[in-house]
Order: structure tokens, then C-alpha cells, then sequence
């Protein structure tokens, strides 16, 4: 029998891209199994936001070759678009970058007969149109991810992504909407939209008028028995009155946003090239929560910044603390090829260290601060998966607070209402 083992590293819209593929396998009659040294082929799906997650692509490039010697390998999405013959030149047979994955199993069908290595790199992402190849399947039916938009055109001073993954390009509202259905006829209760940059959603689509908020009601006004849609990540900037106005009326629009802050100091901003500054920040915050109070609002963070001075990174501490984040994704600077802060003098390794752990420590507080408004109350939760070691059922609540219980009776893919308390919390 055919066998395939898949592997994502990185962001959710990686996850959603390999289950594409592998969906076709699927079909093919390909058998999915858990170890890759019994599998005749492997996906490998790369990351290359930071050093570290270059470093990890390349590991697993060599591992996964080693383990499965005779398999065939196949390396896509940001790492191989950047480095494509190194990659091949490590032992993968199949190299794509992130575009032409619609082309995976017609390539994985010639090397069987051929054996020779295929690499389809484009040079440039930059003028690409959404790549719109079949539909991806997530397993239980609990929470799917829908992704809506690809690449980005901010150019932020530290991101290499513009160049990896390309222009921003919206994905056909049509297309969108008619997955979304068959999420939900299959059973799916949670729709996590994704993307590189969603709220960007819509401005390259005909006058640009039809945006993110737009595509949002549409789905909800679509599917009436969806019980929850997430957004995955989204720009301060780009929370609209249209959004703000769907987030106040629609219960289903989960109570959890996810807004990149990136620094606390205005300053640090500036040279970051971000939107917006550590004011008008806060004040869209506030505006939020005056709309939904049991908000939780999570972020990214990046420490190190070139040139951050104690002060700068005191700003960010203190800015922390005033957003009264309910937890922050901490990155230390990580300088990336092609970009204006890597033309800049780094920070040095251990006061990027420091600084990490000390803005660790403050997420962690704050995280205890956020969860204790909610013991003793009732929160629904939608099982996602079992643990035999731990023989508990987890999932989340609407405002991402996970539950760990135990049952005598299966959960997954079900929504229940406990009682939160510190017994159950399991972040």
C-alpha cells in the first residue's frame, strides 16, 4: 500500500497548505501514517520567519532523509523558496517554493517513474495571483482552518516574509464562501480564518470595496448553524467599524483577537517601519473591550529590536502592562536577509536573552491575571483531542482559555459548558 507522512513547520497557513496535498493523497488512495521511515512519501512543508526556523527546516530536510532514505521527499513553502538547491541538494527530490503546490502530485507521479529530481522555484513571488488548489481536510470535526489571502506588501524593516511568500492576493469571496459551507455541512463547529495578512483582505479584489468585515458576514449570514468563527491574526490598523460593528452585534465571532504589537516604544516602531504607534494602539484596545469585555487580546512581541535601548524595551515592559495583554508571543530578533534591520548594528545575544525572559515572565503573569477572571464561571469549550497519557479530553474556550477533563465518554468535536476553574485550566 501507498504511504504518506506529512510535516508542518511554522504558521497556521502551512498547516492549511499541506492538508491540501495531502487531501489528494487521500483521495489516491494514499495511506497516512504517523512514522516517516514507513512512508513512501513525505511532505515536508518549511518555515524561514527567523534564523531558528531555518535552522529547524534544514534539520528536518537531513532527518526526514535519513530516517527514510528510499521515500520520496517533498520540500515546499518558505525555506525552499529561499534556499531550493541547497534544499535539494540536502536529499529532498521534490522542491517547491510557495507557489505551484498544485503541482505537488503530478511531480510526486513523474518522479516515480523518472527518479529524477524536480525543483520549481520562481525566482520572484511578486506578482502572483491566489493559488486556488483543491480543499484541505482537518480530521475531528471541531475547528478547520479557512484561509482567505496570501503574502503581504508591508515591507515591515525586519521581514523577510514579503519576498517568501510574495504580494498580498485575496482569494475569490466565491471560493471562500463555498469551503466555508462545506466546513460546516461536514460537521466543523469553529472556522479559524487565516492567511499571511487578512486584514488586508478584499483591497486587491475589483474596487477593493468588499473587505475582510465583508467576507466575514457573508459567512456568518451563509451558515447560520456555525457555531464559532475565529480570526487567526490581524493589524491593529485594520479593525474597521465594519469589523468592530460585527464583533459587538455576532456572539459567533469569537471573543479573541490576535494584534501584533511588535514593540512598546513608538520609537522601536518607527524603526521597525510599523502603521502605527503605541497610542493609537492602546486606544483600538480599548475601543474593543468597550465592545466585548471578555476579550482576550494576545500578541507578538519582538525584543532585541537593533538599537533598542534600556529605555525603549522599559517602554515596551510598561506598555505590556497597561494593554493588559491576555499573553504575549515572545521572539528575539532575529535578522533576516534582504531587510533594513539587518543593514542595522544588533543587539547584543545575552541582553536579547534577558530581555526575552523577563518579557516571558510578564506574559505569564498577566496570562494567571486574564484566567482568574473567569474561575468559578461557566465557559463552554470545544473538544479537540484526547490524551491517553494524560487520559483528558482538551479544548478551548471562545476567548482560547484551554480545558483539560477527564470523561468516561468520547468529547471530541463536541461543545460543552463547565465550570472554569484552576482544576480544569490547562494553559
Amino acid at each position: 500500500m501507498n504511504t504518506y507522512y506529512c510535516h508542518s513547520l511554522g504558521c497556521k497557513v502551512n498547516s492549511y497548505e499541506t492538508s491540501l496535498i495531502t487531501t489528494e493523497l487521500d483521495k489516491e488512495g494514499y495511506k497516512k501514517v504517523d512514522d516517516a521511515s514507513k512512508a513512501n512519501i513525505i511532505i515536508l512543508n518549511t518555515c524561514s520567519v527567523t534564523g531558528t526556523a531555518d535552522q529547524k527546516s534544514r534539520q528536518h530536510i537531513r532527518s526526514l532523509k535519513n530516517k527514510a532514505p528510499n521515500s520520496i521527499l517533498v520540500v515546499m513553502g518558505c525555506y525552499s523558496q529561499s534556499h531550493a538547491e541547497l534544499a535539494s541538494s540536502m536529499g529532498a527530490d521534490i522542491v517547491l517554493g510557495s507557489s505551484n503546490r498544485h503541482l505537488a502530485f503530478s511531480y510526486i507521479k513523474e518522479f516515480e517513474k523518472t527518479h529524477k529530481k524536480i525543483v520549481n522555484v520562481k525566482s520572484s513571488v511578486r506578482k502572483e495571483t491566489y493559488e486556488e488548489f483543491g480543499v484541505g481536510s482537518f480530521g475531528l470535526n471541531a475547528r478547520a482552518y479557512l484561509k482567505i489571502q496570501d503574502g503581504c506588501d508591508n515591507f515591515c524593516s525586519y521581514c523577510y516574509i514579503p519576498q517568501l511568500r510574495g504580494n498580498s492576493r485575496s482569494r475569490n469571496p466565491y471560493d471562500a464562501l463555498n469551503e466555508a459551507s462545506r466546513l460546516v455541512e461536514n460537521g466543523f463547529k469553529e472556522i479559524v480564518l487565516t492567511g499571511i495578512h487578512i486584514g488586508a483582505y478584499g483591497k486587491d479584489l475589483g474596487d477593493g470595496s468588499f473587505r475582510l468585515a465583508d467576507l466575514i458576514e457573508s459567512i456568518l449570514v451563509k451558515n447560520p448553524t456555525l457555531k464559532r468563527l475565529r480570526i487567526s491574526s490581524i493589524e491593529e490598523s485594520e479593525i474597521d467599524e465594519h469589523l468592530l460593528h460585527l464583533i459587538e452585534k455576532e456572539e459567533r465571532i469569537v471573543p479573541h483577537l490576535h494584534i501584533p504589537l511588535q514593540s512598546g516604544s513608538s520609537s522601536v516602531l518607527k524603526r521597525m517601519k510599523r502603521k502605527y504607534d503605541t497610542a493609537s494602539f492602546l486606544k483600538k484596545l480599548d475601543t474593543i473591550r468597550s465592545l466585548r469585555k471578555e476579550v482576550a487580546i494576545t500578541t507578538d512581541v519582538i525584543v532585541g529590536f537593533p538599537l533598542e535601548s534600556d529605555e525603549e524595551f522599559k517602554e515596551t515592559m510598561d506598555f505590556c502592562e497597561k494593554a493588559k495583554f491576555a499573553e504575549i508571543h515572545v521572539f528575539p530578533f532575529s535578522s533576516r536577509p534582504l531587510t533594513y534591520a539587518a543593514t542595522l548594528k544588533d543587539t547584543d545575544p545575552a541582553i536579547k536573552k534577558e530581555r526575552t525572559h523577563e518579557l516571558l515572565a510578564l506574559s505569564k503573569k498577566m496570562r494567571l491575571e486574564y484566567e482568574k477572571r473567569f474561575f468559578g464561571k461557566p465557559v463552554e469549550v470545544l473538544f479537540e483531542s484526547y490524551s491517553a497519557k494524560e487520559k483528558k479530553y482538551y479544548g478551548h474556550t471562545p476567548n482560547y482559555l484551554l480545558v483539560g477533563i477527564e470523561s468516561d465518554t468520547p468529547l471530541e468535536g463536541q461543545i460543552k459548558t463547565i465550570i472554569y476553574n484552576p482544576s480544569v485550566a490547562s494553559d
